[in-house]
């Protein structure tokens, strides 16, 4: 009656709408200027005193309800160790 055995899988179905939503989002977004963001990041993580240790990612979000862009950026960090010659030069 409803013909389940032709249907798609329901997860080819969704990784089909998430692909279709990350294009659509990110042409929205000019990509040397995320790079640019990205870099910037890094700087900050490296001025408070953290190593990157892993690769930066950047996911656009685009909300209709208020025609915006939201930023979601994953920065793999560690607090960076001082050295000693940083420890005695406070002391």
């Amino acid at each position: 009656m409803f013909n389940k055995e032709k249907e798609r899988p329901t997860a080819a179905t969704a990784d089909d709408r998430l692909s279709l939503v990350l294009s659509y989002q990110r042409s929205d977004i000019d990509e040397r200027k995320l790079k640019k963001f990205q870099g910037r990041l890094i700087e900050l993580c490296d001025e408070f005193g953290y190593d990157v240790v892993g690769q930066v990612e950047i996911r656009p979000q685009s909300r209709q309800r208020d025609n915006t862009t939201v930023l979601n950026a994953s920065i793999p960090v560690r607090l960076r160790e001082e050295r000693e010659e940083e420890k005695s030069a406070g002391s």
